[in-house]
C-alpha cells in the first residue's frame, strides 16, 4: 500500500492484495480540508486495517471522516465499507440507491461474488453489513457539496462524483494504468454489461463543465484533460464491441480470447500499450480483460436474442 498527495487536500491510496494478480489493485481517494473529509471507494474487507493505518498517518481521527462515497458495490470497491465505518462513528455512506439493500444485507452479494470470482472474492474477505442508519438520506444530498452523477453501465448501481476540480469516475470510463509518456486504458465491461447505458453515462459526464477537471480513476490514478479521456472511453467501448462482434462466431474455439486480444491490440493503440506494463500488472489486466470480453459477449448475445 502506498499513499501520494496528488492535489490540494487530495491523496491517492494505492491498495494492495497479496497474490500475483492483485498487487496495486485499487486507487482509494481521500479528501480532507477544514470543511469536509471523505473517502472514495475504501476497498474490500481484507485491506481495511491497512487503510485505517494510512488514514491515521494522515491525521484523520475517528470523528473527522464525514462521508464514504462508493462508486458501486462490487467487492473490490465497497466490500470493506461496513468494517471501515465501525472505526468512524459519524461517517455516512453514499451509494447508488440500488446498492443500499445489498450492503445492509450482503449475503446475496457475497454469494454472487463467489459464483463469479471464486477464490478472488475470498481474497477480498467477507462483506460486513452496513447498518441502514449509516446511509445518507437522498433528501439530504442538497446539503452536501458533492454532485452525484448516475453513471450506470459498468454496474446498475454505479455513480460518479464531482467535487471542486475532481471527477471521481469509478469504472464508468474504464481502467487506466499510468505509464511514462503514454496511455494504457481499456473498457471495464464485465457481466452484466449494457452498451447503451454505458455510452449514455459517458455522454452525461461529457455534459458537465469539464474545464480544468481532473479525472480520478478507481483503477488507477489521476489524469488531466477530462474531456479527451471521456471521449476516448466512449470510442474505445464502440471499438471493443465491434471487434468482439466481428469474432463472435468463433467464441467456442479455444483460441477465441487470444484472437480477440490480438485484434484489439492491432486496432486500439491505447490498449496495445498493455505490453509496456510490468509482468505483474499485465497478468492482472489480462485476467480482467477476459471479464470485459465476457460482458460484451453477453450483451451481444442478448441483443441477438431480442432481450
Amino acid at each position: 500500500m502506498s499513499v501520494s498527495k496528488v492535489g490540494p487536500y487530495l491523496h491517492e491510496i494505492r491498495l494492495d492484495l497479496e497474490g500475483p494478480r492483485f498487487t496495486s489493485f485499487l486507487s482509494s481517494w481521500v479528501y480532507y480540508d477544514d470543511n469536509i473529509c471523505f473517502v472514495v471507494d475504501p476497498g474490500p474487507t481484507s485491506v481495511i486495517d491497512s487503510l485505517k493505518r494510512t488514514l491515521d498517518s494522515l491525521h484523520i481521527n475517528k470523528n473527522d471522516l464525514d462521508y464514504v462515497l462508493l462508486s458501486h458495490i462490487h467487492m473490490d470497491h465497497a466490500g470493506g465499507v461496513g468494517k471501515l465505518i465501525k472505526s468512524f462513528p459519524h461517517a455516512k455512506v453514499i451509494c447508488h440507491p440500488r446498492g443500499v439493500k445489498h450492503l445492509i444485507n450482503p449475503e446475496q452479494l457475497w454469494k454472487g461474488s463467489i459464483k463469479v470470482l471464486g477464490d478472488v472474492a475470498k481474497s477480498y474477505g467477507k462483506i460486513v453489513p452496513v447498518p441502514q442508519d449509516r446511509f445518507i438520506d437522498n433528501e439530504k444530498f442538497k446539503d452536501i457539496p458533492i454532485k452525484v452523477i448516475d453513471t450506470q453501465g459498468h454496474a446498475p448501481h454505479h455513480q460518479s462524483y464531482l467535487f471542486n476540480q475532481y471527477l471521481f469516475v469509478g469504472e464508468a470510463t474504464g481502467v487506466t494504468v499510468p505509464i511514462p509518456n503514454n496511455i494504457y486504458t481499456r473498457p471495464a465491461t464485465p457481466p452484466i454489461f449494457n452498451y447503451e447505458i454505458s455510452i449514455a453515462s459517458i455522454q452525461k459526464l461529457l455534459k458537465e463543465d469539464l474545464v480544468e477537471r481532473l479525472m480520478c480513476y478507481a483503477h488507477f490514478g489521476l489524469r488531466e484533460n477530462a474531456e479527451f479521456l471521456l471521449n476516448l472511453a466512449q470510442d474505445q467501448i464502440n471499438l471493443w464491441v465491434q471487434v468482439v462482434n466481428d469474432l463472435l462466431e468463433m467464441k467456442d474455439q479455444p483460441t477465441f480470447f487470444d484472437q480477440v486480444v490480438s485484434k484489439l491490440k492491432s486496432e486500439d493503440k491505447h490498449f496495445a500499450t498493455i505490453d509496456l506494463l510490468d509482468d505483474n500488472m499485465r497478468e492482472k489486466e489480462l485476467y480482467f480483460v477476459g471479464n470485459s470480453i465476457k460482458g460484451i459477449i453477453g450483451y451481444l448475445q442478448n441483443k441477438k436474442e431480442g432481450n
